[in-house]
């Protein structure tokens, strides 16, 4: 099977990783792999495990980037194409051009938000055309269904993580400046504002007035780091939080801490929940998107409403006073996602969808 993945992003955020995972399950199977991406951006340029992948540098302007679609369209044409795959929304529209343009091939596009799209005409059209959306939750899958995507144009392929890549040792507590001892709180996410992290500052005095030795790093970089700064300055919190700027170890973090906690208000499905629940660190978090698929409440972790800071305080101080009935929650966090969300099981999945799409 010959399978081209659009992806227009700069960065590399948690659609990127699983793009990446998905793209070196396929190589591994036998299939031919083809990338294309904006030059300079971070998923051409990552190695994505020494997999055979053909990189295709596009300008993915905008999602009208006509010349880019035309562009992809040759490549539609010539290799042939059989799925052109799209990962973001603004790839949706490219990869969609590309096939009609080129006269062949299905369109699969990754659906990883749980907001509903608007319901103007544009999006009507847009949401029409590709051949299957691969939701990564149930929650997203329902978003769809709502909007008015019918089933037989949908799909659930739960995001997923790569465990051996979470076999790490615990970040020592020292570098970090958190005491032997003191609670420690773990998060890890964009500075942006779905994230929320506002309302976990918010809950820590009430967290501090009963642990006061507790601490909380968070892990992430974003368009939120001044206000959250000023934020922390404003609850007198230098010395018990932390914003670690971008990381590549959380893992080694989130074996470390005591309690992961997210605060998110939206969310396709968490794929740092994930990994947290992978490592055996109890959770904490906030009813979003997909989050409730996996920290099912009082059995894989703690759930609370959003936007919600003195729930989330209670839910993790009552964490920190329960370590017997949390470390059992974590040991089941743990056979849940064994048991569903691993990145072969992914592959997997979205090959099925490929087969479908292409008549078995």
């Amino acid at each position: 099977m010959n399978v081209l993945h659009v992806d227009e992003q700069m960065t590399w955020r948690g659609g990127e990783q699983q793009a990446s995972w998905l793209m070196q399950g396929l190589a591994k199977r036998g299939h031919r792999v083809w990338l294309a991406a904006r030059p300079g951006s971070a998923i051409l340029e990552s190695d994505h495990g020494g997999a055979a992948i053909e990189r295709v540098p596009v300008a993915l302007r905008n999602e009208f980037d006509v010349a880019s679609a035309l562009s992809l369209s040759r490549l539609v044409r010539s290799a042939p194409i059989d799925v052109v795959h799209a990962h973001t929304s603004h790839a949706h529209t490219i990869a969609c051009l590309a096939r009609s343009f080129a006269g062949r091939g299905k369109v699969a596009v990754s659906r990883r938000v749980s907001f509903e799209p608007k319901p103007h005409v544009l999006n009507r059209w847009k949401y029409s055309w590709p051949d299957k959306f691969l939701s990564v939750s149930g929650r997203v899958d329902e978003v769809l269904r709502d909007f008015g995507v019918p089933g037989t144009q949908r799909a659930l392929v739960y995001s997923s993580i790569d465990l051996a890549r979470l076999e790490v040792d615990p970040m020592p507590r020292a570098p970090l400046g958190v005491p032997d001892g003191a609670p420690l709180l773990f998060s890890a996410g964009a500075l942006v504002r779905h994230k929320d992290h506002a309302t976990l500052l918010d809950a820590m005095p009430a967290v501090l007035a009963e642990f006061p030795a507790a601490r909380l790093l968070i892990a992430g970089e974003g368009d939120l780091r001044g206000a959250l700064e000023e934020s922390i300055a404003a609850l007198e919190l230098e010395s018990r939080v932390t914003l670690l700027g971008h990381r590549t170890d959380v893992p080694a973090l989130a074996r470390a801490a005591d309690l992961y906690v997210s605060s998110s208000w939206s969310e396709g499905l968490g794929t740092s929940v994930l990994e947290a629940l992978a490592c055996r660190t109890p959770v904490v978090a906030a009813i979003a998107g997909g989050i409730p698929e996996m920290v099912r409440d009082g059995e894989t972790g703690r759930l609370v409403p959003n936007r919600d800071p003195a729930a989330l305080a209670r839910a993790i101080c009552e964490s920190l006073r329960d370590r017997d009935g949390t470390a059992i929650m974590a040991d089941a966090g743990r056979k849940l996602v064994e048991d569903r969300f691993t990145a072969d099981g992914m592959v997997e999945g979205t090959l099925r969808v490929y087969e479908s799409l292409l008549g078995g």
